[in-house]
């Protein structure tokens, strides 16, 4: 699956360029970075990405309600999200993909297989079945 346009949504600096810079290596043309949720719906509207990375733990708005209205937004709702945060604790995980999200993924994450695992994700929501099952 080819994705060209990731919308990133995350707070710490450092995350952002490590995220940023893993994704134009494996060949994403463009991500798109905002630093809290309520920038996430502006720029998914604006910028219609293939995906939106969702950190939970962000200012103005967390990750959750900015999923929550994501879903909620007939223009924003097919896109789909998969959240890139360090709450990993299953209720947690639970919450985000009853929220909507297709998937989650945990931080630390591996900068050499974040597309892939991204992208894996996307597909397997595409076609309606779990991606870790065969």
């Amino acid at each position: 699956m080819t994705l060209k346009k990731v919308l990133l949504a995350e707070d710490d600096p450092d995350i952002q360029k490590v995220a940023k810079m893993s994704l134009k290596f494996a060949g994403v043309a463009e991500v798109v970075v905002v630093d809290n949720g309520e920038d996430c719906l502006v720029a998914a509207v604006r910028d219609k990405p293939d995906v939106i990375l969702l950190d939970v733990m962000m200012p103005k708005m967390d990750g959750y309600e900015a999923c929550r209205r994501l879903k909620a937004d007939a223009a924003t709702r097919p896109i789909p999200v998969i959240f890139l945060t360090a709450k990993a604790q299953q209720f947690e995980m639970k919450k985000g993909l009853d929220l909507g999200a297709c998937g989650y993924l945990t931080k630390p994450f591996n900068p050499m297989t974040l597309h892939a695992e991204i992208a894996a994700l996307v597909e397997a929501a595409a076609g309606g079945k779990d991606p870790k099952s065969p």
